[in-house]
């Protein structure tokens, strides 16, 4: 199974979580949504890293702004 990158674009709001590999912000979502349902996502961090987080864990951040 393929997991695309989300395209993000600075100063706008995202829900997401750090790489634990590189430590990179990964966007899961746009932030004007509602959080994500379920109980795990993937996601790939900008250095193609895929990981799964809890979607308990995940942040909501401004790109750019970390």
């Amino acid at each position: 199974m393929a997991i695309e990158q989300l395209h993000v674009v600075v100063g706008e709001w995202y829900w997401g979580a750090t790489c634990p590999e590189c430590g990179e912000m990964a966007a899961h979502s746009k932030g004007d949504s509602e959080k994500p349902g379920g109980e795990q996502v993937t996601m790939t961090c900008p250095n193609g890293h895929f990981f799964p987080a809890r979607t308990e864990n995940l942040m909501h951040f401004e790109w750019g702004a970390q």
